[in-house]
């Protein structure tokens, strides 16, 4: 009894582990352009920097026309103000390395994506 006590003690002084869960994972966001998912992004990246790469299914034409959504949608977002200023000039580089841009459709099968992207 007093084990679990100790285990819920350290968890609710630790939060849920989350930061450390993500540290050097992957994943794959779907609608990464709408609010709801860029919310995520930013929260992701500022509270759990050490995120490996988060992958962003974005409905365009080709790989430039993903990026330049990826650019004008998401890095240049006012919601990332707040990680801009906390990052400073390091904020294009982080960002840049973390977020990649596939091109997709989750519509589609495969989610629209090419095979040697799936």
């Amino acid at each position: 009894m007093d084990d679990e006590k100790e285990i819920i003690s350290q968890k609710a002084n630790n939060g849920i582990g989350i930061v450390e869960f993500f540290e050097g994972k992957n994943i794959l966001v779907t609608g990464g352009t709408g609010f709801l998912a860029k919310a995520l992004i930013e929260k992701m990246l500022r509270t759990t920097p050490k995120i490996n790469k988060i992958y962003i299914l974005i409905r365009a034409k080709d790989k430039g026309a993903a990026f330049n959504r990826l650019k004008s949608e998401i890095i240049e977002s006012k919601l990332f103000k707040c990680l801009e200023e906390m990052l400073g000039e390091y904020y294009k580089p982080f960002i840049l390395n973390k977020l990649i841009p596939i091109v997709g459709n989750i519509y589609e099968p495969n989610l629209g994506m090419d095979i040697i992207t799936s």
